[in-house]
């Protein structure tokens, strides 16, 4: 392991403490590991060259500004005023930051986990002494300068490093602002500083600690840092969680989801500004204040979202969801959709969640606004956003807009802006020109990196781009208030924004109310409506300052909310919900004039003063807030929010209780949703109102938080007629959980009802299975709830009482039911088990499972049936006869298996090794061996090799390990796919295609498509049977950039001319290659012109062999020789990888 120099690293609370004790504080300034020298590619033409591959619009020049060796593996990056290049970059993919799905086996153990301290204890009980590796590589902060000023960067340090803790990284957001940077680093928030100048930062402080208490996915990461026009920072982490403790001592806590924080720039008055996410990778206000994020997808069929960060909203996504097949409520109750979608989604989406504004993207990353100067005007109010994908030919920057639609807003104008780079990040530099980070290849980082320049010539030259760079680099406090006011309506943000921040360094309120009062201070009616916004946030920042300042800042608000701007009077409503609870004189000055924006004003209007009222905590409140909800009549799902949000805040109970029975449904379902936030248990009362959406919403509520005092009475609806899908699921949990003999007869009463659908039934019957122990994870969410061990006699009763009904049912249930049969051992049904093995027209496997409960029931005419079953025409059934023979009489069992392994089918040679393996019986050892040396004599069928070897590891003596040995030193290991040979035959189809679509590690789907469903990042594999034979499956699977798929290649060619050509590998003859340029033209490439070259990787996980079983791999690979009909669904959506997968 590294040595680190340690640096002394102070968090808020002991520096104070120290100051208080000692009355100073030093800071250390060895802050970059000497000594760690991660391994990076050497410098090369190719970032030059990749950009003749970049599509770009007509007319906009491309410049490479820095590349490896200066940089490697770029998460994030940021431009300071001195237009110096912060970029963030890591070396710690699967390197110490994990991946739940490459260790499957803690992810029980991860799903129970709360704090980061947990997570190291659990690293250090799966790993012991090898713990120390996920120490060796480190993330950190990369400086980029240029200068020379020539456009191009000639110099680079380490601003800051050894971030390499056990627990630490990935290291995803930085930025830089006046003299500091702030980097999100898992589990911190760190403030660095370089107080000499030298391009390493001597100073760093811990800000918050306690962010990603769980492992998750790699990249659902703290990042998305950002200033917010109110002068905090904002930044996000994906649903690897936090349990934080603020300065002021309050803990923040949800382990189980991802969220938007904000807090001082100091790290103080940190609070959860949002929640609900699953890896919003970045964070981006527009002109208006509203903060937006990308939200990538789940790999299960859903899409990447557009989301409109709302204050106090939670976007519905929970870690947990992740590892259900079907990501349960996730995609069952369309949590994912746009509002009203579709009739389905109006159906079953829950209220408590904020949907997104739109479906956009695959993998969404970096994400930036347009700051308003060095773009043509038509991407006024765009923003751009780095759609991650895996590979550059399937990634690049998208360009789009929202306009507003009610309190949120719709999205418009969307298109790639540029394409074939896989971009990270994007942002804007203050010389006019648009800058992109390069992760140039695959997952898990190349050692390259690049950043991009990109400029619309005419725009980027201009004399206003060269007068921002220049005040800038020079700062705002050397200016007077006169020239800051003007600036205050300048054409660029960035500049708006200093001018603001500097005026409320000054604490100048009067010129804030010069330049509210301003309509006409410039010519442009929109620049002068963005001017006096700003001026709104500035006294808004000045109101929750202290001092006689504040309070003529916040008075200067309250005269606004009668503004002639019904934009002004919402960003003023805004800005005094932040400071109305502290002042009884400002509360009363502005409560009647909140209440009317409320009942009368615009929608922005009425959202911003129904949080405002909502902070100010006022009762007086209610009234208009339940009418904003009827008024809105669930139209619009943020006023509901806000609406709702607000009564919680208020807190009367009572009024809430009182509102209950009101006759419109919108007002009771508002109220639902405070008493939501609440965890109030008269929500139960809901649970028996008339409207279905009302009682689901409830039911939502007590099971999923959950309200525990409440859960009696959700269980208790067990019999009610009628209930929907995601209703009854939790009926049927609440009663399993609350367990007794009450529960498990309400559950039985569901497994014996025909009336209900198949699923349902089948649920049921799983529960009273795992009646006596319980498993940990919540049989809806997920979620880790463990119950604890209880009786199986609460059930049995239950049990016995329907098991004619469920044995009477659908083949999938009756097989259920056997099952439960035996697990009870209810002996008397052992009847009708004979007779569903005996009755030849039953599904083999529901005879094979009959005849295993009859063997375990010890059923006493099994000898005979077991017999007969032998010669029976299903294999299943054959399967399941032998097992028996071996377990009742060994000798006989193994004459049958070692006759089934020269006779039977594939399945009955691979039962019968897995039955031989499981014997303690030296007859089962030696025809085992026997069947070693014939495959060490190269005769043996490939469809059973697997299961040959994988039976020999187990016997785990002499005569197995030495014959293992001589196999591995006789078998071709010169490639992967030969490597893995064994895997080539004998998979089951069936359970390839729940890997494909369901298995968590592999995620096959978030990249392929199949008839419509999965990604469209990959190539689409409906017909790959018929196009490639079994090995070229394996191939892709072991070894995925052995072989591309045409149109997934992305290649450079050197021609022996000098001439270089880049582009998208299409196909080939005998004498040309045939390309897609970026700008979509088709080339032809003679073959023999081609003096080099350099292919991309594939942009499937390299390590994807080590996260699966090689039964698995096997399993895929016959699945997929099964797909040979063309796709030719339409519209279907499909979803793509995100930054880090």
């Amino acid at each position: 392991m590294n040595n680190v120099p340690a640096p002394t690293v102070r968090s808020r609370s002991l520096s104070v403490f120290l100051a208080g004790c000692l009355g100073f504080v030093t800071i250390a300034t060895a802050l970059v590991a000497e000594d760690y020298h991660p391994e990076i590619a050497p410098a090369s033409d190719e970032g030059k060259l990749a950009i003749q591959g970049f599509k770009v619009p007509d007319g906009v020049e491309v410049e490479l500004f820095a590349a490896e060796p200066m940089l490697a593996n770029p998460v994030a990056f940021c431009i300071d005023e001195q237009g110096r290049v912060y970029v963030a970059e890591t070396f710690r993919q699967s390197k110490g930051v994990e991946d739940n799905r490459g260790h499957m086996d803690w992810l029980e153990r991860d799903l129970a986990l709360t704090t980061v301290e947990e997570r190291r204890k659990m690293f250090e009980d799966f790993l012991g002494e090898e713990v120390a590796s996920y120490s060796e590589e480190h993330d950190r902060v990369r400086l980029l300068i240029d200068e020379d000023a020539d456009g191009k960067a000639d110099k680079a340090t380490v601003f800051a490093d050894g971030f390499n803790d056990v627990v630490e990284g990935t290291g995803a957001g930085v930025l830089a602002w006046r003299g500091d940077v702030w980097y999100t680093c898992i589990p911190k928030l760190w403030k660095l500083e370089d107080t000499n100048g030298d391009g390493v930062a001597d100073v760093r402080e811990t800000l918050h600690d306690g962010y990603g208490v769980r492992v998750a996915f790699r990249g659902h990461d703290m990042h998305g840092l950002v200033l917010g026009p109110d002068g905090r920072l904002y930044f996000s982490i994906g649903d690897r969680g936090y349990n934080v403790m603020t300065q002021e001592g309050t803990q923040l806590v949800r382990p189980d989801t991802g969220a938007v924080f904000r807090c001082n720039p100091d790290g103080s008055e940190l609070e959860v500004f949002a929640y609900g996410l699953r890896n919003p990778q970045e964070l981006a206000f527009d002109d208006y204040g509203n903060l937006f994020t990308g939200d990538n997808n789940s790999d299960s069929g859903d899409k990447a979202r557009w989301v409109h960060v709302v204050e106090g909203g939670d976007t519905g996504w929970r870690m947990y969801f992740q590892y259900l097949e079907d990501r349960g409520p996730w995609n069952r109750e369309r949590i994912w959709y746009p509002y009203r979608a579709d009739e389905e989604t109006t159906a079953v989406q829950p209220a408590s969640t904020i949907p997104p504004v739109a479906n956009l993207g695959d993998g969404p990353s970096g994400l930036t606004y347009y700051p308003g100067v060095g773009l043509p005007e038509r991407y006024d109010g765009h923003f751009f956003m780095a759609d991650f994908r895996g590979s550059s030919g399937q990634s690049g920057i998208r360009s789009f807009a929202v306009e507003p639609k009610g309190a949120t807003f719709e999205l418009v104008d969307s298109d790639w802006l540029i394409q074939n780079v896989l971009a990270t990040d994007v942002d804007f530099g203050y010389d006019g020109r648009m800058y992109v980070s390069d992760w140039v290849d695959g997952w898990n980082g190349t050692g390259k990196g690049r950043i991009y320049k990109f400029a619309w010539p005419e725009h980027a030259s201009s004399e206003v781009v060269e007068q921002i760079g220049q005040r800038m680099a020079a700062g705002f406090d050397d200016l007077g208030v006169e020239q800051l006011f003007k600036l205050l309506f300048h054409a660029d943000r960035r500049v708006r924004l200093e001018a603001q921040f500097a005026l409320v360094r000054k604490e100048s309120v009067g010129t804030f109310g010069a330049a509210v009062n301003a309509t006409d201070a410039v010519d442009d009616s929109r620049l002068a409506e963005l001017g006096r916004i700003h001026s709104v946030w500035g006294l808004g920042q000045l109101a929750r300052s202290s001092g006689v300042v504040s309070v003529e800042a916040a008075r200067s608000l309250v005269t606004l909310l009668n503004d002639d701007s019904a934009e002004i009077r919402a960003q003023a409503a805004g800005c005094l919900g932040e400071v109305l609870a502290n002042d009884e004189w400002l509360l009363t000055a502005a409560i009647d004039t909140l209440t009317e924006l409320v009942v009368e004003g615009s929608p922005r209007e009425q959202y911003f003063a129904a949080v405002a009222l909502g902070k100010a905590g006022d009762t007086e409140a209610i009234e208009p807030l339940l009418g904003l909800l009827a008024a809105n009549n669930d139209a619009d799902p943020v006023l509901r929010h806000a609406a709702s949000l607000a009564l919680a805040r208020i807190g009367d109970r009572d009024a809430l209780l009182e509102a209950a029975d009101d006759p419109s449904r919108s007002v009771r379902l508002g109220v639902v949703l405070a008493m939501r936030q609440l965890r109030m248990p008269e929500i139960a009362m809901f649970l028996q109102d008339g409207d279905a959406a009302i009682v689901e919403e409830a039911a939502r509520a007590i099971h999923d938080l959950p309200i525990e005092e409440a859960l009696p009475e959700l269980a208790g609806m067990i019999e009610q007629p009628g209930m929907s899908d995601l209703l009854t699921r939790r009926v049927l949990n609440a009663n399993f959980r609350l367990g007794g003999a009450e529960g498990a007869e309400a559950v039985a009463t569901v497994a014996a009802d025909d009336r209900q659908p198949e699923h349902l039934r089948v649920e049921a019957v799983t529960e009273l299975l795992n009646w006596a122990e319980p498993p940990v994870l919540d049989r809806v969410t997920n979620e880790y709830r463990p119950i604890g061990k209880r009786s199986a006699d609460e059930a049995r009763e239950a049990v016995r009482g329907v098991l004619a009904s469920v044995l009477s049912g659908s083949d999938k249930l009756r097989a259920e039911g056997i099952k439960l049969a035996s697990t009870y051992g209810i002996t008397e049904v052992g009847p009708e088990l004979r007779r569903l093995v005996e009755a030849d027209d039953n599904p083999g496997p529901v005879r094979a499972e009959a005849l295993a409960a009859l063997g375990a029931l010890g059923d006493d005419q099994l000898s005979q049936i077991v017999q007969t079953s032998l010669e029976d025409e299903h294999a299943a059934v054959r399967i399941e006869a032998r097992r028996l023979l071996a377990k009742e009489d060994p000798q006989a069992g193994v004459t049958a298996l070692q006759q089934a392994l020269s006779e039977g089918t594939t399945d009955e040679r691979q039962a019968a090794i897995d039955t031989l393996a499981a014997l303690d019986h030296e007859a089962a050892s030696g025809v085992l061996l026997d069947w070693m040396d014939r495959l060490l004599a190269g005769d043996v069928p490939a469809a059973i090799q697997l299961d040959l070897l994988e039976a020999a590891r187990q016997q785990e003596s002499e005569p197995f390990e030495k014959r293992l040995s001589s196999f591995a030193a006789s078998r071709d290991t010169s490639t992967p796919v030969s490597a893995y040979s064994e895997c080539l035959e004998g998979g089951d189809a069936e359970r390839g295609q729940a890997i494909f679509f369901g298995n968590a590690a592999a995620s096959c789907r978030r990249c392929h498509k199949v008839q419509g469903s999965g990604g469209d990042v990959g190539p689409n594999l409906s017909a790959i049977g018929k196009e490639k034979e079994a090995r070229y499956l394996l191939e892709s699977i072991v070894d995925p950039s052995a072989k591309i798929a045409k149109g997934f290649e992305t290649a450079v060619f050197l021609l022996d001319s000098g001439r270089v050509v880049t582009g998208i590998v299409r196909g080939e003859d005998d004498e040309n290659y045939r390309l897609v340029s970026g700008t979509g033209e088709v080339l032809l490439v003679p073959k023999d012109e081609v003096d080099d070259r350099a292919v991309g990787k594939s942009g499937m996980p390299a390590d994807l062999v080590k996260q699966l079983s090689r039964r698995d791999i096997r399993d895929l690979v016959a699945y997929l020789s099964t797909l040979k009909t063309p796709d030719t669904t339409s519209g279907a959506h499909g979803e793509g990888g995100e930054h880090g997968e």
